[in-house]
């Protein structure tokens, strides 16, 4: 871990950014802005209810928030969320039409629109929907509301240190274990949230190209080192 501590100390605060900022969930919804400028509300509820919707997808994650951008970007609204399922992400359904009702219904009534603390937003959420703080969907969705904010208001969630990493397959090829993650965010000052993305680019050559030069060569780093 050693190694890989000192790998990751080599990033500074812009590389993490401009990182997170080539995720292709990150495009996805700031395409989805592009259409939603001035219902700032609404914008917020669809991307938050979609993270809390993110399991058992039948495509990669990178592919199904861009087919959730370009649905919700013909007019559409939280009322078609059933059919955006039924169409791209209907393994599971009847389980997933459930917990969707239950996800408009926690979205409104935590009014994620108006928090701007990742933590509060994560305690408010797991409480709702009935499920652990570190819960992946629960803390998917502080990841891709921090993401919504910035596009929306240049500016980020506070208490994201607190966020523990999205425990999804990519991830799990690193370390499933949750205090290795929480030990690796400690060691480097970045939250566990932020790490998320440097893990999950760093294993895709396919993302990597879209990055700088010196910017590649740290993640690959990274990569070798896991």
């Amino acid at each position: 871990m050693e190694k890989l501590i000192a790998a990751l100390k080599e990033f500074t605060e812009k590389d993490i950014t401009e990182i997170e900022e080539n995720d292709r969930q990150f495009k996805a919804i700031k395409k989805l802005y592009e259409k939603f400028k001035g219902k700032e509300e609404e914008f917020y509820k669809l991307v938050v209810i979609n993270a809390l919707m993110s399991y058992q997808l039948q495509m990669k994650g990178e592919e199904y928030w861009e087919n959730f951008a370009a649905f919700f970007s013909d007019g559409k609204g939280i009322e078609d969320f059933e059919k955006f399922l039924k169409r791209f992400n209907k393994r599971f359904l009847t389980a997933k039409l459930k917990r969707l009702k239950k996800a408009i219904n926690c979205v409104s009534q935590v009014k994620v629109e108006q928090v701007r603390n990742a933590n509060r937003l994560v305690e408010e959420l797991a409480k709702c929907m009935r499920q652990k703080k570190d819960s992946k969907t629960i803390v998917f969705a502080a990841k891709m509301m921090n993401y919504a904010v910035r596009i929306a208001e240049g500016k980020e969630l506070t208490g994201l240190e607190k966020i523990a990493i999205p425990l999804d397959s990519r991830i799990k090829k690193v370390s499933g274990n949750k205090d290795f993650w929480k030990k690796l965010s400690e060691k480097t000052g970045i939250p566990q949230i932020k790490l998320d993305a440097v893990f999950w680019i760093c294993q895709n050559e396919e993302h990597l190209k879209s990055l700088p030069k010196n910017l590649v060569a740290k993640l690959r780093e990274i990569k070798e080192r896991i």
